[in-house]
């Protein structure tokens, strides 16, 4: 029984490394697949934050934050720019910075009150604080921070470049 198992291991061994092979090869697909996809939630939102302008600022405004009638029409822009950017894997990790400490703007100003009020109890507020898709985008774009774009991106092409030799 004993050398029939080793027999059947032996046999596993091999195609488990040839999947666990072609999965590394693959290793630069969640990366992009993660970058686009955050890049398109800023993007698509920030096109309907600058489109009603009015409506965004007087949020902040409803929220207390200090200048807002600068800081909203800025968090839009940094909003656009820096989803088209992750989009095209371009200044990936200064972008993922900028919009990480967007989304943990929003969990102090707006999520995290709201959910204070809504629920009381320190289990229920964590809760819901971590089922809160902007902390969703925090961790994801702390990954991207410490990953990078990867080589499918425009970071990966200029770095490529740079250490072509000449």
């Amino acid at each position: 029984m004993a050398r029939e198992s080793r027999i059947s291991a032996a046999r596993f061994r091999p195609a488990y490394s040839r999947i666990s092979d072609a999965l590394t090869n693959l290793a630069w697909l969640p990366n992009l697949v993660i970058r686009v996809s955050v890049g398109f939630m800023f993007f698509s939102g920030a096109v309907g934050k600058l489109a009603d302008l009015g409506k965004f600022t007087a949020m902040f405004v409803s929220l207390g934050i200090p200048a807002a009638r600068v800081l909203a029409p800025a968090t839009a822009v940094l909003e656009l720019v820096g989803g088209a950017a992750l989009m095209l894997g371009l200044g990936t990790r200064l972008v993922s910075l900028a919009l990480a400490g967007d989304m943990v703007g929003a969990l102090i100003t707006d999520i995290g009150p709201n959910l204070a009020q809504k629920y009381p109890r320190l289990w229920d507020f964590l809760s819901n604080v971590f089922y809160a898709p902007e902390w969703l985008l925090v961790g994801l774009l702390l990954w991207l921070l410490c990953i990078g774009a990867g080589k499918a991106s425009l970071d990966g092409l200029i770095s490529r470049r740079l250490a072509a030799p000449t």
